[in-house]
């Protein structure tokens, strides 16, 4: 985890146009300078949620201000979207960011545009109806073909939150399907929900950014298998719609004459485990089926 976000409520009601975003709220036990300070002493950038109605008041005074501070980066809030000036704001903002070295991640209706080929420093965006509205695994599946060919997107990945209602592999699988360089992970979770689960070494080992990516197989609202390398590691999510299906997967983008060590997780409901997940560790080499 290279991140931590401070999300809505840090600087008061998010809604009120009267919030002030210089400043924590009065009910905050929160020196933020002294947390961007030890964050970093541990390798941690800490980014914080700014809804619209303060930034539209307070761009200007807050982009130096949170420099100074220390933060890495901003989630937008609540954006207003589609007229000529909301999305010239939009894209002046993303701008003056890039000015301060700031990341910015665009929250709620924001679609992927492409704008970021131009402004790197926005690293994402929601705009996909992803678990803050805890879609059907037909949803995700279309993702792939719709939203994501324009552009990152945010989908806000969570794994134990009760309301989900896809496969916990599903879920884990996310991460490497989805494209995202600033991914938020464990959305809705908590710590304390965490009991050892062997299948989150996955997403502890998933970087977000990629040297080669391949879509080796897939079906609009069907399925996807989706491949991505970082170095010498690959890492495949495959993800099916609500129907059970079995496809092979030929690992010819894998180097030839190199041996790999395969770690897989599946869905089984057959274990008696909280989360159903088996992981599986086998040597294989390019070419092989799965």
């Amino acid at each position: 985890i290279q991140y931590v976000h401070m999300d809505a409520g840090w600087y008061g009601p998010e809604m009120k146009m009267s919030s002030d975003a210089t400043t924590v709220s009065p009910d905050k036990d929160l020196d933020i300078p002294a947390l961007c300070k030890y964050a970093g002493s541990k390798g941690i950038g800490l980014m914080v949620y700014v809804n619209q109605r303060a930034l539209v008041q307070q761009l200007d005074t807050l982009l130096p201000l949170y420099k100074k501070w220390g933060l890495k980066g901003i989630k937008f809030g609540f954006v207003q979207i589609g007229n000529q000036r909301w999305s010239t704001w939009l894209h002046d903002a993303v701008r003056k960011c890039g000015e301060y070295g700031l990341m910015v991640d665009i929250h709620d209706e924001y679609r992927p545009t492409g704008f970021s080929r131009t402004y790197p420093n926005l690293m994402t965006q929601e705009g996909i109806r992803g678990n803050e509205e805890m879609p059907d695994a037909i949803h995700n599946t279309t993702l792939p073909f719709t939203r994501y060919l324009a552009g990152a997107g945010d989908y806000t990945l969570c794994y134990f939150n009760n309301r989900v209602k896809n496969t916990k592999a599903h879920q884990l699988a996310m991460a490497a399907v989805y494209y995202s360089p600033l991914q938020f992970m464990f959305w809705y979770d908590r710590p304390e929900f965490y009991q050892g689960e062997e299948e989150l070494e996955f997403w502890k080992a998933i970087p977000s950014v990629w040297d080669d990516s391949r879509a080796l197989d897939g079906e609009i609202g069907e399925y996807i298998v989706q491949a991505r390398r970082s170095g010498n590691d690959w890492f495949v999510g495959a993800m099916t719609n609500t129907e059970a299906r079995t496809i092979t997967l030929t690992t010819d983008f894998l180097e030839p004459g190199k041996k790999y060590m395969l770690h897989l997780y599946e869905d089984d409901d057959k274990l008696n485990t909280r989360t159903k997940v088996r992981t599986t560790h086998k040597k294989i080499k390019a070419g092989d089926k799965l």
